[in-house]
Parts: structure tokens; C-alpha cells; sequence
């Protein structure tokens, strides 16, 4: 979905593909307990979070589909927030939730369900802030591996009957076997998007995966150029083992970042400081008073005496 991200003021990693398959590699949704308490009181009689489920596919796709049934999309008000309980209550007024926060509403409602989640954007180029969808993956625990689950469009992915995560379906582009592809929809809900009207097409988005490592309420050490420098806020590119990104983008993006987050704003510091130091001399200059004192003549007379 069309949308500024703030992840342009992030510093970028890659993250090797075998990496990114392990369970390890999850979205760390990092609320304080109460909030997660207060919002499960606020979804209990909205959603079943099926606790006592397998956490498969199967079992996220039926949590996705509740959410989906809570409300239609009426008014094209957007919302940019982090915080699941301001997402819910904007889609429960039958308002639009971009790609980005439906997927943290989705992924929150399934970390609470005890389900591992992954939160990942892919992208035509990492310099375009506009052609970019972001979505959920899950950690199917019967299939052992991570299977996207796409809350905005009500979808899966599969290739010969098995559902797919995001670094399959980047493989399986760039390997030419784009047509083995199958979009799964699930059952119509009165909240999603219907891909077919999609205004891209959506696999060709899989230029680039990115891999979202913490989800949080805002803090302090998420301003620049603080958050530049903490790990915990860095995007990670994924590398493909058959088709890896050589890098160039994010080292450009981060060469960029460091500039505009580190030099620059030194170099305004040293330029302001320079020309009022130029002020303040001429100022202080003009008031220094020039003494030039007149020259005292003293008349002598001589007297001659014989």
C-alpha cells in the first residue's frame, strides 16, 4: 500500500536466508504486559485466539478471517499507528487500515494467540518509499516453517500444494517458476482487499524482503540519530542463497542515512557556530572606542642672555 515509511531513517542488514528460516527469526512485539492484558480484554468477545490450537496456517488463517469480519471499509480515513488498540478501534469505526498496520494489527492478535510472527515489507528497490507492501508470516509448528499469512488482501501463497514464505516465493520468481505460483484467497470477509484489483502486481514486489526485528510503543531512543545507532531498530535484508542482493542499495541508503543523521547536521552545527562567531566580533568590534589622543605642543622660548 502507498504510504511514507519511517524505515528510510533505520539502518539496514542483511540477514542470510538460512537465517531467516530459523524460528528465531521472529517480530518481537514488545508491549508491557497490562496493555497486552487490556487489549485482550477489549478483542475476547470479538475474536476466539484459539489458544488451545496447533498453531498452523490453518489456525492463523481462521484468527485472520475473524478480524477481517469485524467491520467493512466505509471512509478512507488512514491511520499510521503502532498501537494495536488505536488500529482496532479505527477499522471498528469502518475505517481504512493500511497494508503496514493491519499487518501489525494482525500479527499483534496472533503473537497474543502464542503464535511466532514475523512482520516483513518487500519492495521493487529499497529506495522506493511508495511501492512497497508489508505483511505477516507464521511459524507453522506442524510443517516447521514459516508461512506467509496476508492480513490486507486475505491471502496465502502455495506451489504444488504447499503454502510458501516470502524467501520461497522470492526463489521461485527469480528462478523463472513464476507460473507455479498460486495465490490461495480465503473465505470472502467484509475488510479485505481484493488483490485482482491490486494497483501493482504483487510479485513484483519481491525484489527485496525486509525483515522488521522489534514492534514497541514509541520511545525516546527511536529518535534520529539515536535510533541509526541501536540494533534493535534495524531492517534486515534478506540474502538469498541462490539469488542474494549484492548489497549496493543498502550501502548506499546507509551511507546516505549517516550523512544526513551524522555529517550534516555537524556541518550546520560548525557553519552556525562559525558565522556567529563572525557576528558577534564584528558587533563587539564596532563598540571598541579608538583612542587617538592630540599631540601636546609646548611652546619653548629661548632667551639669549650675553
Amino acid at each position: 500500500m502507498k504510504k511514507y515509511n519511517f524505515m528510510t531513517l533505520s539502518r539496514y542488514d542483511i540477514i542470510t536466508q538460512d537465517e531467516f528460516n530459523l524460528k528465531s527469526a521472529h517480530t518481537i512485539f514488545d508491549y508491557p504486559d497490562s496493555y497486552n492484558k487490556n487489549f485482550i480484554n477489549l478483542i475476547k468477545d470479538k475474536i476466539d485466539l484459539k489458544l488451545d490450537s496447533e498453531k498452523t496456517i490453518e489456525t492463523a488463517i481462521k484468527i485472520r478471517e475473524q478480524l477481517l469480519n469485524l467491520a467493512e471499509r466505509q471512509d478512507t480515513t488512514n491511520l499510521i499507528s503502532r498501537y494495536p488498540d488505536k488500529l482496532l478501534n479505527h477499522m471498528l469505526s469502518n475505517k481504512s487500515l493500511l497494508c503496514g498496520e493491519i499487518a501489525r494489527l494482525y500479527g499483534y492478535i496472533l503473537h497474543l494467540s502464542g503464535f511466532y510472527v514475523r512482520y516483513i515489507t518487500i519492495s521493487r528497490s529499497i529506495f522506493d518509499e511508495f511501492d512497497r507492501h508489508s505483511t505477516i508470516e507464521i511459524w507453522d509448528e506442524k510443517r516447521q516453517k514459516w508461512i506467509i499469512s496476508d492480513p490486507t488482501f486475505n491471502i496465502t501463497f502455495q506451489s504444488d500444494s504447499n503454502f510458501l514464505s516470502s524467501d520461497e516465493v522470492y526463489d521461485l520468481i527469480h528462478s523463472g517458476y513464476f507460473n507455479s505460483i498460486k495465490v490461495i484467497k480465503g473465505n470472502p470477509t467484509k475488510y479485505e482487499l481484493h488483490i485482482d484489483n491490486y494497483y501493482i502486481s504483487i510479485f513484483s514486489l519481491f525484489d527485496n524482503v525486509f525483515f522488521i526485528k522489534n514492534i514497541q510503543q514509541f520511545n525516546l531512543a527511536e529518535f534520529p540519530p539515536i535510533r541509526w545507532l541501536n540494533d534493535k531498530f534495524k531492517i534486515y535484508l534478506l540474502q538469498s542463497n541462490k539469488f542474494p542482493v549484492f548489497g549496493t542499495g543498502i550501502k548506499i541508503q546507509n551511507s546516505i542515512m549517516f550523512f544526513v543523521l551524522f555529517l550534516f547536521p555537524v556541518m550546520i552545527v560548525a557553519i552556525t557556530t562559525y558565522l556567529s562567531y563572525l557576528l558577534l566580533r564584528e558587533k563587539y568590534s564596532s563598540q571598541i572606542i579608538s583612542l587617538n589622543p592630540k599631540p601636546i605642543l609646548v611652546k619653548v622660548s629661548k632667551k639669549f642672555y650675553l
